[in-house]
């Protein structure tokens, strides 16, 4: 632990550098924290704990005749102070602010309440918010539509126990009526309804390899397109407030780091990536700066949660944004908001 190496005044010092920093996105000063230091530290004994923590790597000096700025390093001090029991304890502003944003009522779907979620995570930090809907292998197939809509294409929307709506575009034969596709739409609906895509997927090859010489055309039909529908995709991701990024002033300097993690957040596939390492693990996972393992979010921070259904892990939910958010704040947000999601998709699956 970082605490080990620094005595009690200069934990203090850091703590309210890092603190003014997230404030005003300025390098802090000697003068500025002797202003505000509870214990009423004169500057000179300031910048002498201010170049010691400069020293041992936990802050930073841009410019020689500035202020420092916290690092990595200093950053992952500050959060593990945070999330010390002690002092992990929701602002009561805070809790009153995400307890203002709605949710769905009634019985809703579970794509309804994680986009809601996705928006609120959003809205309250002034970040990116992301959710990573359940694996698509773990969810429990209910009921599909076949519609045609090209001479060799047809439009798959699917719907699972969960809530989750997908559509997918899937290659026909010009042959294929429309009456042939809404009778596979119902064969697979009388056979696989309720049953989870992992066994279909087990089911579908069992028969095709066992069974096939029994099949009639249409049965064959309807094999092939489902193989090609339930194939394994990546989790979904829902990401809102991208352009959040732009607010941050730290991010103007560069214009063309700006744009490389615009187009990350678009393609999605690193941070489902990153998502999926969070999955794994217990409680809430902070990544900050270079611990997010990509070169182009070294200035970012992930602040993510698992979300439950019952006592199963589903999914995860995170805020995203810059190195100097405000920690306190969206750490309680997320932490709220998988609480608040695990609670309503398990009261509406009946868990």
């Amino acid at each position: 632990m970082n605490s080990t190496i620094l005595d009690e005044r200069s934990k203090s010092v850091l703590l309210a550098i890092i603190d003014k920093y997230i404030e005003k996105a300025e390098p802090v000063g000697s003068r500025t924290i002797a202003k505000n230091h509870p214990e009423h530290l004169s500057s000179a004994t300031i910048r002498n704990a201010m170049a010691d923590l400069e020293e041992k790597g936990f802050l930073n000096q841009p410019h020689t005749s500035a202020g420092r700025i916290p690092t990595d390093k200093g950053y992952r001090f500050y959060v593990d102070h945070l999330l010390r029991p002690q002092n992990f304890l929701v602002q009561a502003e805070t809790l009153a602010e995400t307890r203002n944003l709605e949710y769905p009522s009634g019985k809703q779907n579970l794509q309804s309440v994680l986009e809601k979620a996705c928006d609120n995570l959003s809205t309250v930090s002034q970040q990116t918010g992301l959710v990573m809907l359940p694996g698509f292998s773990a969810t429990c197939f209910k009921h599909i539509e076949f519609t045609k809509v090209a001479p060799n294409t047809a439009l798959a929307v699917f719907f699972s126990e969960e809530g989750i709506l997908q559509n997918k575009i899937l290659p026909i034969e010009p042959s294929m009526t429309q009456d042939q596709l809404t009778s596979i739409s119902n064969y697979l609906n009388d056979e696989f309804s309720g049953k989870p895509i992992k066994w279909i997927r087990k089911e579908l090859l069992r028969r095709l390899r066992l069974e096939k010489e029994h099949y009639n055309q249409l049965a064959q039909k309807a094999h092939d397109l489902s193989a090609a529908l339930f194939e394994d995709n990546n989790n979904e991701l829902l990401v809102q407030g991208a352009l959040n990024l732009l607010d941050q002033p730290e991010f103007n300097e560069d214009i063309g780091k700006i744009k490389t993690l615009l187009k990350t957040l678009e393609e999605k596939t690193k941070l489902i990536n990153l998502l999926d390492l969070c999955l794994d693990h217990e409680g809430m996972t902070i990544l900050i700066g270079e611990e997010n393992l990509q070169e182009e979010m070294g200035n970012c921070s992930l602040i993510a949660q698992n979300y439950q259904i019952g006592n199963e892990k589903a999914g995860t939910l995170a805020v995203f944004g810059s190195k100097r958010m405000d920690y306190k704040k969206i750490i309680s947000i997320v932490n709220y908001t998988a609480q608040k999601v695990s609670k309503l998709i398990s009261e509406n699956q009946g868990v």
